[in-house]
């Protein structure tokens, strides 16, 4: 978990030092004496793409660094219930068998409760993955339909181009 903390540590670094970089770059451009919309653009994207990086890998950080901590916690607790199982056996066997065996039953079923359960369900690649798979965008997507219809087209429109691109590139490598 401590390499999880230390990579999340340097991914913030990072994406703060390359914000502060960025953000001069960008202010610089727009507080020029003329506004040059297409030095604006590209050092908006350059932003974007530049913060991409820090930002996907402390998303994936946080992650790793929850799951851990739910299966430490969880391992945490079986071996405090296996410590209790020991110290209550002692006396159950003294009152009662059926006491005994009931408590014997009760750790049991809490040892072998499978730790898989504390892991999510849906194990997503991106933050973006994450934001469409959310019940919230599914919401707005059914309040604002111009929204669903945007999302579609925009997706489609990338499948396409997408699509083209790898068409082109397997009829120039046929070519040679």
């Amino acid at each position: 978990m401590y390499v999880w903390v230390l990579g999340l540590l340097i991914a913030l670094g990072g994406g703060i030092y390359i914000g502060s970089l960025r953000y001069s770059s960008l202010l610089n451009a727009i507080n020029a004496e003329e506004l040059n919309w297409g030095v604006i653009w590209m050092n908006s994207i350059l932003t974007l793409f530049s913060l991409s990086a820090p930002i996907w890998f402390a998303w994936i950080s946080t992650k790793q660094i929850s799951q851990r901590f739910r299966l430490a916690e969880d391992y945490s607790f079986k071996a405090s219930v296996a410590k209790a199982y020991e110290g209550y056996r002692k006396e159950a066997s003294r009152i009662d068998k059926a006491f005994e065996a009931r408590l014997f039953s009760s750790a049991l079923t809490r040892l072998e409760e499978a730790p898989l359960r504390l892991m999510e369900k849906d194990t997503h690649g991106s933050p973006w993955h994450e934001l469409i798979s959310s019940p919230q965008f599914e919401k707005a997507l059914n309040k604002i339909p111009e929204l669903k219809d945007k999302f579609i087209s925009i997706t489609n429109s990338i499948i396409n181009e997408s699509k083209k691109e790898k068409t082109n590139k397997n009829t120039e490598n046929k070519d040679n």
